[in-house]
């Protein structure tokens, strides 16, 4: 009888610093029914990946669902993946902790679930040709991506039904190609459907493999699928349909099959992720055409023909297209590679015990999630961003101590990779990170003792899919989320304003005085100068722990010199401008120095303003709004135990207003607090040759 094999694969994951009750919610609709469905039919193989990032949750609350699954194992038709222990995208993060994250991940699965791990998950499929080597030095002797990378190659659907075998630098890996049209049809199509297109591939000799593996959650986690995946029964029938078919359908692991059939060919696959990626990871513009391109294939019943040549964007492209995400990513390269500078073998065992703990924060800071943005919040989520400073403050805070660092330190590097300098400055709890070439803007100001970046900000973006803003209705059609257009409140066009420049501290803003508040909120004006993001001389007295930065530039098209000083004291930073007209005629402008401070809760009561020490009328910091006359505003988190002012005793009013941004998840479109601006603002007007002092002053206090 000719017959086909099939490998079904889960994947499930939930990210480092997401609420609690996602993970229990997750655990309660999909995680659990569908392997208490499982157990029902021991004659069906399965392969299962579990990041460690939801293993170390369950471990925590639900240990009886470890043993479950370990007594699945035990029945010997269910492999186990591994993968990088924290779900990191592999291609983003050092060789060292690729091997490093592997080869944990390995330990734990041999340790708890009593298996020998051969194959991995690799996160988001996001393949680069140099991973082969990194990856099998770990042990592993397959993955697992999409067909789309196959078939960019010239490969056929046709010849996708078994493992390729690629290399690097002789280092050999098989790969197992996903069927998309598997993934898209399972479970959102009844299961007759996927016995439908199994049947195709049925062969005389059984050498065929067909495999689905894609995230666990579309069982019932993802909109609308709890009821068709359980209440429905559709897991359950599809089940059933394997073991009605099981004489020529024959559900196999990865780690069965591999062990019996040799690789169908040598394979050298493009750097690449699976389709959707390669329209997320596109800017705006580029990412619109891109959807029109596809769209006019579809309507021509071309898609299927012309997929495997339309290329998008890859991966790496977040890095330049959210600089918060590249700050981040490049933040963690940073402290990796401090990491893996020190001698373990030197140090005392409390080094050697925090040497340890540095490297737990530093590998769960890779997780993957808030460093990219597609039908997921990730990126946008300021929670999950959060998460990451979280650990990697934490990893910072051991390596400082480690090495040993004096409490005002000063680094300047290339950080970021931008071609320009950046000037790290750790005082005291204190870590700040100055771009002079960037408006010498305050790009990073990190409370380490808290372990919190407050200037974990985002801009407003503009993104491809806002076009399609307008068009969503108010609930779900069911279906895959890659094709729901869902908005979780009415009016989110209104909140389609774009930041032409970075959320951070010490912009220097001068505008015109007829510029109103809503116009500046909402970026509907124009800067009267050079100087937001113009680059900045500098020169550093760390004796006297202070920053000087200069720049010559134009104000209302007259020469105009900028001169801002930064002072770090015990728990502040003590801020000098002199703005120097150096025009022939008078110049007359408002100047506001920008701040803004991330404290995750917009409207959450423990989180508020307070002016000259008294909580406004009107205190979240989702509100907006003018002070005139008062010296001091403040922002505060009860929370986190911390209150953070701004002082500018000579400022003619304060203007204050949350950054929001709209952006895409999986339930739909939805508006997210980022940030609050605080601006003070003062009405100059200089003659020329006339100098004007202002002074303020950022103060951190710990309540």
């Amino acid at each position: 009888m000719k017959t086909v094999n099939f490998i079904f694969g889960i994947h499930n994951h939930q990210p480092v610093g997401n609420f609690d009750f996602v993970f229990e919610h997750a655990y309660r609709h999909s995680y659990l029914p569908f392997v208490e469905m499982v157990e029902k039919f021991p004659g069906i193989a399965l392969t299962l990946h579990f990041s460690g990032c939801l293993l170390e949750w369950l471990e925590r609350q639900h240990p009886e669902y470890i043993d479950q699954i370990a007594r699945l194992v035990e029945r010997g038709n269910v492999e186990i993946l591994s993968g990088g222990f924290f779900e990191p995208v592999l291609a983003m993060i050092p060789d060292v902790d690729k091997v490093g994250q592997i080869e944990m991940m390995n330990d734990y699965i041999r340790r708890r679930f009593g298996y020998e791990p051969q194959g991995l998950w690799l996160t988001e499929r996001v393949w680069e040709p140099s991973l082969a080597k990194p990856i099998a030095e770990a042990g592993i002797k397959y993955i697992t991506v999409d067909d789309y990378h196959f078939l960019g190659t010239g490969k056929m659907e046709k010849d996708l039904t078994g493992h390729f075998i690629t290399e690097e630098q002789g280092y050999g890996l098989s790969i197992f190609p996903i069927s998309q049209k598997l993934r898209y049809t399972i479970p959102f199509k009844e299961p007759q459907a996927t016995i439908d297109h199994l049947r195709r591939f049925v062969t005389e000799d059984a050498g065929n493999a067909v495999v689905m593996a894609d995230d666990g959650e579309k069982f019932g986690v993802w909109p609308s699928t709890y009821e068709t995946v359980f209440g429905q029964k559709w897991l359950q029938n599809f089940l059933e349909t394997l073991e009605k078919n099981s004489d020529w359908l024959k559900t196999r692991t990865f780690a069965d099959y591999y062990s019996k059939h040799a690789p169908k060919g040598r394979i050298y696959l493009p750097t690449a992720s699976y389709f959707e990626m390669s329209e997320w990871s596109l800017p705006w513009e580029a990412g619109e055409k891109f959807d029109d391109l596809v769209k006019e294939f579809d309507e021509q019943e071309r898609s299927g023909d012309v997929r495997p040549f339309i290329k998008g964007g890859i991966w790496r492209n977040f890095l330049f297209k959210y600089d918060e995400a590249n700050w981040m990513q490049k933040k963690m390269q940073h402290l990796s590679d401090r990491y893996h500078r020190i001698d373990a073998e030197k140090l005392d065992s409390s080094g050697k015990a925090g040497f340890n703990t540095a490297r737990q924060h530093l590998w769960r800071s890779m997780c993957n999630c808030a460093y990219w943005h597609g039908v997921f919040g990730g990126l946008y989520l300021p929670h999950l961003r959060h998460a990451i400073y979280t650990e990697l403050l934490k990893c910072e805070r051991l390596l400082n101590k480690i090495e040993k660092r004096p409490r005002f330190h000063v680094e300047e590097l290339d950080i970021d990779i931008d071609g320009n300098r950046e000037l790290l400055i750790t005082s005291n709890n204190m870590l700040a990170a100055f771009a002079p070439h960037r408006g010498a803007m305050l790009t990073e100001f990190s409370l380490l003792d808290k372990s919190f970046n407050v200037l974990n900000s985002l801009k407003r973006y503009r993104e491809s899919y806002h076009r399609r803003v307008l068009e969503a209705g108010s609930e779900s059609k069911g279906g895959s989320i890659h094709d729901n257009v869902v908005a979780k409140e009415t009016g989110l066009e209104n909140y389609l304003k774009y930041d032409p420049y970075p959320r951070k501290n010490l912009l220097d803003h001068i505008f015109n005085p007829a510029v109103t508040f809503d116009q500046f909120r909402q970026c509907e004006y124009y800067e009267d100068s050079d100087f937001i993001q113009g680059s900045y001389e500098y020169s550093i007295d760390q004796k006297a722990k202070t920053v000087r930065f200069l720049r010559e530039g134009w104000v209302n098209w007259q020469r105009f010199r900028i001169e801002k000083t930064i002072r770090f004291v015990k728990s502040a930073l003590e801020i000098n401008y002199r703005l120097s007209n150096s025009g022939e005629k008078a110049n007359i402008f408002r100047f506001g120095p920008e701040f803004n401070f991330a404290l995750l809760g917009g409207d959450s009561p423990d989180r508020y303003y307070e002016a000259d020490g008294r909580k406004l009328a009107k205190p979240t910091l989702n509100g907006k709004g003018v002070l005139p006359k008062i010296s001091t505003l403040a922002v505060v988190n009860e929370w986190d135990k911390f209150r953070l002012t701004v002082t500018a005793e000579e400022a003619n009013e304060f203007w204050y207003f949350p950054v929001e941004t709209v952006s895409l998840s999986e339930a739909g479109f939805e508006r997210v607090y980022q940030s609050s601006v605080i601006v003070p603002l003062f009405d100059l007007t200089l003659k020329p040759a006339e100098t004007r002092e202002i002074r303020l002053e950022l103060n951190v206090k710990n309540l």
